[in-house]
């Protein structure tokens, strides 16, 4: 990539996340939040699904990618093997990369549960400075009860969030994404065992493979339930703070607008009211998820669920056709009447 940097415009900078139809309200918030901070700059989503007619491209407060856009050599073994988690998961270096490829001197990714709460220039100015950006799950040792198991808890998720990451369009990058890519996918899946936090974990390798990295040590960056506590947010005339500081994104991972009372369904004894001021900013967040959509989406199939015969794809087999080789994968997956070399393989060891 570095031969056609003179090409490529270093500050002209893109940002992406990924969902499956279900979770559709969550991206318009995200594009809408994004788009009314930092006006000007392309916000897209990659549909790790099929549209089945459900939405309307010319209407959404984003530019769409869909999974042919991606380049995934064995397309349909891809979306298989993962759950409908997963694959929105494992998509992400793809994403991220094909961005890439149209262009864009930087892309910033931020997870489908996010709200922009401010500009975002300074991360455009350190993704001109640097090939990866990262943010850590803790900035400071965490000062709380059973502090020890709330950071074993963060090491199994893996040292760095994938909410919020940042490439630049260099070697370094690129080799990174093309590595990752390789990872994530057959190995896309929480399994704490084998050291696997779906796609997260393997950001743990950055600083060792990316010598120009950056770590994000803002702490109005990536506030999520996780930090929540050490960040202090405070509101004040519809401004949000934490310690002092713009709150530039805010995470809300495992939260369901359908349960406002909850922070997560993670820990389902955090509840939104223990908060403090952070509280109005769930409430913000609630009415526009409802107001994107949120009880209609919920009802949407994901394509991916079931055989071409209506079946529902039981999780063994997709992690059969995780373990398969590229020869016994021979075929598509989802037509379970005419699999290839992957349906005799896989019926030797049980039902489909």
């Amino acid at each position: 990539m570095d031969r056609h940097r003179i090409l490529l415009d270093m500050s002209r900078h893109a940002a992406v996340t990924i969902v499956s139809k279900r979770h559709l309200p969550l991206a318009r918030v995200t594009a809408q939040t994004f788009r009314e901070h930092n006006p000007g700059t392309p916000f897209y989503v990659l549909l790790a699904d099929d549209e089945q007619g459900l939405l309307d491209p010319a209407c959404e407060p984003f530019e769409l990618l869909h999974m042919e856009d991606l380049g995934i050599a064995e397309l349909k073994q891809f979306q298989f093997q993962h759950t409908e988690m997963e694959l929105s998961y494992a998509c992400t270096p793809y994403a991220v990369q094909c961005l890439l490829r149209r262009g864009f001197g930087g892309v910033l990714f931020l997870k489908q549960e996010t709200m922009v709460l401010a500009d975002l220039s300074p991360i455009w100015t350190k993704l001109t400075e640097h090939s990866v950006l990262l943010t850590p799950h803790l900035l400071a040792p965490p000062d709380r009860p059973n502090a020890a198991r709330h950071e074993i808890r963060v090491l199994r998720a893996g040292v760095y969030n994938g909410g919020v990451i940042g490439f630049a369009n260099d070697r370094e990058a690129n080799g990174f994404l093309e590595w990752w890519q390789g990872k994530v996918f057959r190995s896309c899946l929480r399994d704490t065992k084998l050291g696997c936090h779906f796609e997260q974990r393997w950001l743990d390798f950055v600083p060792s493979l990316v010598p120009r990295h950056h770590l994000i040590r803002d702490p109005g960056v990536n506030v999520g339930h996780w930090n929540l506590r050490e960040r202090q947010v405070q509101v004040q005339e519809g401004r949000v703070t934490a310690l002092g500081v713009p709150c530039r994104v805010f995470r809300f991972s495992g939260y369901q607008a359908d349960r406002p009372d909850m922070v997560t369904k993670y820990n389902r004894h955090y509840t939104v009211a223990s908060t403090g001021a952070a509280a109005a900013v769930f409430a913000r967040y609630q009415v526009l998820l409802m107001a994107a959509g949120y009880t209609e989406a919920k009802r949407f199939p994901y394509a991916y669920e079931r055989y071409d015969d209506g079946v529902v794809i039981s999780a063994r087999a997709r992690r059969a056709c995780q373990q398969a080789n590229a020869a016994q994968q021979a075929g598509n997956p989802f037509a379970r009447r005419r699999w290839l070399g992957f349906g005799r393989w896989f019926q030797k060891g049980g039902k489909a």
